[in-house]
């Protein structure tokens, strides 16, 4: 691991020890959103200084720049995530769908989380290149790519062929009509087409049961939106998509 994975690695430590992980996460991805750090402010709840100071601050720690700013000219300027900025937000992420699932499972082995899609599948590929490492897995017919940090890698002790589970919350799964467009943000994630075997709805929300090849099936959670009644249905064909970042892998204690 180079130095500076290593840094932004330890720095995402401190984050999460001091209770600001979510913060600077929310922060970044509002200025990857808006290109604005005055918007990015606005929609974080802070003030244009206090959203300065925290990405000096974070900056300092990492030991070079997350984000470039660039004042005037014919475009009025604005704010963009650098490479490493771009990284960095990976590995919050990261960090947030690890800690969202220690809150279900604690540190109990793998098999123990209280999430309901649990894939068991084996490791193909394994890309540690970057400071983000991307895991490709085969779930029966079904290829994922799953995206964790280097050190988690070596933690599960994972290589080629490994059995692991691909652990998935239902409610970060999103759903889109198979013939519609799909925003430039969806096309590095996981677009599974997917057929939906059993819709309930209720004011309260939906979950729909997906079949995704057979014997691999996953549910997802999603809040009840009327005008979808029009595509999903039992028995709809959907597109089934997934962040490869929202993707946990575990192995069998």
């Amino acid at each position: 691991m180079t130095d500076l994975n290593q840094k932004l690695e330890t720095l995402a430590d401190r984050l999460d020890q001091r209770g600001r992980l979510y913060k600077r996460l929310r922060l970044l991805e509002a200025i990857d959103s808006t290109s604005s750090l005055t918007a990015a402010a606005d929609l974080t709840g802070v003030c244009y200084k206090t959203a300065w100071n925290h990405l000096r601050d974070l900056s300092e720690e990492a030991g070079c720049k997350l984000v470039a700013t660039s004042t005037g000219g014919a475009s009025g300027g604005g704010s963009e995530l650098t490479e490493t900025g771009r990284q960095f937000l990976t590995l919050l992420r990261i960090r947030r769908t690890h800690n969202s699932h220690n809150r279900l499972g604690g540190s109990a082995p793998a098999l123990r989380f209280s999430a309901r899609n649990q894939l068991a599948g084996k490791v193909t590929q394994i890309d540690t290149s970057g400071l983000i490492a991307n895991v490709e897995i085969r779930v029966g017919a079904l290829r994922l790519i799953s995206q964790v940090t280097r050190s988690s890698i070596d933690h599960l002790q994972l290589e080629t062929g490994s059995a692991v589970y691909a652990i998935i919350k239902a409610s970060i799964i999103k759903l889109k009509p198979p013939t519609s467009p799909l925003p430039s943000s969806f096309i590095l994630q996981n677009r599974l087409p997917a057929r939906a075997v059993n819709c309930e709805s209720s004011a309260a929300g939906r979950e729909v049961q997906l079949e995704l090849a057979p014997g691999v099936e996953l549910t997802a959670a999603r809040p009840f939106v009327l005008q979808e009644e029009a595509w999903l249905y039992n028995g709809a064909e959907v597109l089934v998509v997934i962040d490869p970042t929202e993707i946990m892998l575990a192995t069998a204690a």
